[in-house]
């Protein structure tokens, strides 16, 4: 019997071992959904597709589903959102990551959830990336950067609990909603003037899923 073959783009959520050298990935994909892909013998020194399967790796997967589930036939990296990056950046895509395995529904195609994702992981990247503002004070360099992260923080968060039914769109949200892509300073310091009544949002959004 043949199978065939699914390509997409997809973030590795989450790794879990077993056996003496396979894992399972959680993987939020652009086509799929979040799939759990099995992958054989990706632990030991001979595999190639290790570099690709890192958590919190972007890559372009390749896999077939099979009465056991899905599994894994190629994947190429490209880009990581974890690594080299400071801790309270690493905390953020670490807690997303978690939020996200909890809550998506299984093989379910959400591809605008898909994009928020990557985008959001793509902009958290150029902030940390991008010159210092003048007027901070290097000493105070460190400070500003968390502030600003927690800040997107809250910004995503919403977003992907509105993309999941989770917050309403009203005259409180609806500027933090659309463009739902945009990423831009002056969306992000209008959430830090109001941030108490987001997070508010986002808390009642979790109870709500009950995680």
């Amino acid at each position: 019997m043949s199978y065939h073959i699914y390509t997409t783009d997809g973030i590795i959520l989450k790794r879990k071992n077993f056996g003496e050298s396979n894992s399972l990935f959680y993987v939020l994909t652009k086509d799929l959904g979040l799939v759990i892909v099995s992958a054989q013998a990706v632990r030991s020194s001979a595999s190639k597709l290790s570099p690709a399967l890192q958590e919190f790796s972007l890559s372009s997967i390749s896999c077939v589903k099979g009465k056991n589930g899905w599994k894994m036939t190629n994947a190429i990296a490209k880009e990581n959102f974890y690594f080299n990056r400071p801790s309270f950046s690493q905390r953020l895509v670490c807690q997303i990551a978690e939020v996200l395995v909890r809550m998506m529904p299984g093989e379910q195609a959400h591809p605008e959830i898909f994009s928020l994702v990557q985008s959001g992981f793509a902009h958290l990247s150029e902030v940390l990336a991008k010159p210092s503002d003048s007027s901070v004070a290097r000493s105070d360099e460190v400070g500003f950067r968390e502030k600003e992260i927690l800040d997107f923080e809250c910004l995503l968060m919403l977003r992907i609990l509105y993309l999941l039914g989770y917050v309403d769109k009203n005259k409180q949200t609806e500027k933090f909603l659309l463009p739902i892509l945009e990423w831009n300073k002056s969306i992000l310091m209008e959430v830090s003037f109001v941030k108490p009544v987001l997070i508010e949002k986002i808390n009642l959004g979790l109870k709500e899923s009950h995680l």
